[in-house]
């Protein structure tokens, strides 16, 4: 994901750019969204967004559009670097207050703002890191998992099969301790 693109701002005012019904189209670095870093491997490459402030007919004000980037997380079967490439088509409701929050549709998800203006680049981050899988983890045909655990599988067989020695049943104190009575 490279190539230019419009330089965003750092701060919004949602109910401002809702009331103009603007539109962003923009990439944020990686790099700035520390909380979303920590998840991965690497902190290079950019978001990509295009998004649209508006108000509906519930006079909600809105906040929608698509976040597009390319991520490494650490596959937690292999514990290789994996790449995931996140889509996502989003839709935030914003409220003032909480008596705003509840007289909006309950289909919203609503985020209450008390001081303007906001980080963008939180709110973009917020969505990527409620995307992200809880577990990540290759197509099992990518996963270089299977290969160690066949590995290991065909290891213990061979052990296995190389042990002549009867090994002692550690139960059997048991069963003369029942006897013995």
């Amino acid at each position: 994901m490279s190539g230019q693109h419009q330089r965003l701002p750092l701060e919004v005012d949602p109910f401002r750019l809702a009331a103009k019904e603007e539109q962003l189209k923009g990439a944020i670095p990686l790099k700035q969204m520390k909380r979303l870093v920590s998840s991965l491997c690497s902190d290079k490459g950019d978001v990509l967004i295009d998004v649209v402030f508006s108000v509906d007919l519930n006079r909600a004000v809105l906040l929608g559009g698509t976040i597009q980037a390319d991520i490494k997380l650490i596959c937690q079967r292999c514990m290789e670097e994996m790449d995931l490439p996140v889509k996502l088509d989003f839709q935030i409701a914003f409220a003032r207050s909480e008596a705003e929050m509840e007289r909006l549709p309950e289909e919203y998800e609503v985020t209450l703002i008390e001081d303007t203006p906001i980080m963008l680049s939180d709110l973009i981050e917020d969505e990527i890191l409620l995307a992200l899988p809880t577990i990540p983890k290759h197509l099992d045909e990518n996963c270089s998992s299977d290969n160690v655990i066949k590995s290991w599988n065909s290891q213990q067989q061979e052990e296995t099969n190389t042990e002549d020695v009867e090994r002692e049943n550690p139960f059997d104190v048991l069963a003369s301790l029942k006897t013995d009575k």
